[in-house]
């Protein structure tokens, strides 16, 4: 009965609304005000901890198990601390030759990150601008450079804009190509279709193969221990740093090393990069576990082979600062409900008497406590959708002022799902009471008013 009668029962209460525009405005304001915040706060979790975007569900990773010691002992003497995610990744040059030798894998790839110039080849000349200064010009400071083997983009799912990964063939050539990043080409070609053309890297012309479709995720499931700084500019082919005698960003060093690039490179002591295989069988998975028992435990080397499901386990993101002004922001959602509830019963009071002569012309009590229901649902919905005026401007203030990485907040579709379930479902609980205060009217009491 009820449901056949909600058309009317939803033009009633439309009507209504409109009856108490300064209330219904009330509602709608408080309730996307603190919807907004709590957007804000959802877009910056999900960013961390949401659902990581879609990789290949048989990578595997090989961690290099190193004591706690030997640790302390490769930092004694001087102030730095150790990325904990970085040394359970990163591996070195030598121990990943040995691990990329076995030949059974589907696909591999190995990456790490350096900072190279970068600029068009009709910019000015590249120079190297001190931290402080402001740079004019797009080449005039180092840019994010990561290496990668062409397994990398089908590996990790990175779509392309324009134009397509370099494959292997182009890799053992020695092709002088690269991959720009959505930021990267926007800066350099304004975001046109830039494949084809050249870019110099550290002076050495590279040609554009393709342009990524989007940012970098948050946490780039390739290398952990960047997470939240600034994001990849450029992806260039592996065996392209030792043209580039590219030095990688902020190595892990357990022992001194020589001076040379080469000394880097014939180092089992200076972790920076990181290697992922695909195992697709259990055939390949046994092989490639002999594999690392012959080559890294006959020498006595700890080490634990993890698929990509125990790596996410045991890698998880630490929950910090932005868990607690979740919870904080939720509280306020809470007590925006509870002043819509307090402005809900005083939009009852004042339709009393309305009320009463419909009890008297035979309404249910639960026709009308329905009809306030759906009162308050129309007004969540509006908070609901109203939100976005707060949570947009704000995401966009957010990535202006704060400087802490050029991966910027985004509205998701999942952030907003969330705010608008959220913000209905306050809004309909908190309307329960001042609903069942409205329907209890009786109809003797409302028309003695009425007169």
């Amino acid at each position: 009965m009820l449901l056949r009668l909600l058309p009317y029962h939803l033009r009633l209460a439309a009507r209504s609304l409109r009856r108490d525009p300064g209330l219904s405005a009330a509602i709608v304001l408080v309730m996307a005000v603190v919807a907004g915040l709590f957007c804000t706060c959802v877009m910056h979790y999900l960013r961390t901890h949401g659902p990581p975007p879609p990789v290949s569900s048989d990578l595997h990773h090989v961690e290099i198990q190193h004591t706690w010691s030997s640790v302390r002992g490769a930092l004694e003497g001087t102030s730095a601390e150790t990325n904990v995610l970085a040394l359970r990744m990163r591996i070195s040059y030598p121990t990943y030759r040995a691990l990329a030798g076995s030949g059974i894998p589907a696909r591999q790839t190995a990456t790490f990150r350096a900072r190279l110039l970068v600029q068009p080849p009709d910019g000015p000349p590249a120079r190297v601008l001190p931290a402080d200064v402001d740079p004019q010009g797009c080449a005039s400071r180092p840019r994010n450079a990561r290496f990668v083997n062409a397994d990398f983009f089908s590996l990790f799912t990175v779509p392309l804009r324009y134009g397509a990964p370099w494959t292997g063939q182009d890799e053992a050539r020695g092709e002088p190509v690269v991959v720009l990043s959505k930021v990267l080409n926007e800066e350099l070609f304004d975001g046109a279709n830039s494949v084809g053309r050249t870019v110099l890297i550290n002076g050495r012309p590279h040609r554009v193969a393709g342009v990524c479709a989007h940012e970098q995720p948050f946490v780039p499931e390739w290398d952990r221990a960047v997470t939240g700084s600034s994001q990849d500019l450029l992806y260039l082919p592996f065996p392209e740093h030792q043209r580039l005698a590219a030095y990688p960003e902020m190595p892990i060093h357990m022992a001194p090393a020589g001076p040379s690039y080469r000394d880097l490179l014939d180092s089992d002591d200076v972790l920076f990069l990181t290697y992922w295989i695909e195992l697709t069988t259990p055939a390949q998975r046994q092989a490639y576990a002999r594999y690392l028992a012959e080559t890294l435990g006959a020498r006595g080397v700890p080490y634990v082979l993890r698929d990509l499901a125990q790596l996410r386990q045991s890698l998880r993101q630490p929950h910090g600062a932005i868990s607690f002004f979740l919870f904080v922001t939720s509280l306020i959602m809470v007590a925006g409900g509870l002043i819509t509830a307090r402005l809900l019963l005083a939009k009852g009071m004042a339709r009393r008497d309305e009320l009463g002569i419909f009890r008297a012309l035979g309404a249910p009590r639960g026709s009308l406590f329905a009809r306030q229901l759906l009162e308050a649902l129309l007004l969540s919905v509006a908070a609901g959708v109203a939100s976005l005026a707060v949570s947009w401007p704000a995401a966009a203030a957010y990535n202006h002022a704060v400087a802490d990485t050029d991966i910027p907040l985004a509205l998701s579709g999942a952030a907003f799902a969330i705010t608008f379930a959220a913000t209905v479902a306050v809004g309909v609980v908190c309307a329960i009471f001042p609903a069942w205060r409205a329907a209890d009217r009786a109809p003797t009491i409302a028309g003695r008013g009425a007169r």
